[in-house]
């Protein structure tokens, strides 16, 4: 699991024995700290999984600047680890913040492999968010594709589904005429057929969404027998 350390926060107790054991076996990036306090002021490295019994966990979560602040914890995966007496205190502190839990006695290669399934879910959302998924900023327009979001001048804008995809595709290559098959395609998954009425109705109504809270700027110019292609000198464009 590289650049993904286990934490574990173990006071030399016998409850996380065999996990020891078995990363240890399996030559896993993990490290010890006898308490929250210690690690808190010791670890200096990112993206880690902290395992912790829940009453460690309960006593550091209460602090209310702590809660949900995966920032100061400098973690991405929070697991609440204890005996199946202590239930309702497992439930506390996953309302707290915890991600998850496991209940002794526990099997440690499945606490692994839930650790390692984790991972994976968080390496393909990041891949995916860096991938094709980054903002684009025009000065006064961004386009967050993650959220499906459009914010024009600090205003958000109400975009049915196929006005977003046709502009999120022209401005993320603003210099590139995309045909009308292209896009009518894009936007009903079927070939036009010659018909394309439904693309020009949501290029309409999208052009007014944009000019009603900038009417001194064109977002989308027309390219006369070739299709549409997104304005690129209104403003500098950064990725």
């Amino acid at each position: 699991m590289p650049n993904h350390r286990i934490i574990v926060i173990d006071n030399d107790s016998d409850f996380f024995r065999p996990l020891h054991m078995h990363l240890s076996s399996c030559e896993i990036d993990y490290q010890r700290f006898s308490d929250i306090e210690t690690y808190l002021t010791e670890h200096d490295y990112a993206f880690h999984f902290l395992l912790a019994r829940s009453a460690d966990l309960e006593h550091a979560l209460q602090d209310q600047e702590r809660r949900f602040n995966r920032k100061f914890y400098n973690c991405t995966y929070m697991l609440a680890c204890d005996d199946v007496l202590y239930v309702d205190l497992v439930k506390k502190v996953l309302k707290q913040g915890a991600d998850d839990y496991i209940l002794s006695p526990f099997n440690t290669e499945l606490v692994y492999l839930k650790i390692r399934a984790q991972q994976n879910r968080l390496n393909f959302l990041e891949k995916l968010y860096l991938s094709d998924q980054s903002a684009i900023i025009y000065k006064n327009l961004t386009i967050d594709p993650f959220s499906k979001q459009i914010f024009l001048k600090n205003q958000r804008i109400n975009l049915t589904g196929s006005e977003f995809n046709i502009l999120y595709t022209l401005a993320k290559s603003p210099h590139d005429v995309f045909d009308m098959d292209y896009l009518f395609q894009l936007i009903t998954g079927q070939k036009s057929l010659g018909d394309y009425n439904a693309l020009m109705t949501h290029i309409s109504r999208l052009r007014k969404k944009l000019a009603k809270i900038d009417p001194t700027h064109h977002y989308i110019l027309t390219v006369r027998n070739k299709g549409y292609k997104f304005n690129a000198h209104i403003a500098e464009y950064m990725r």
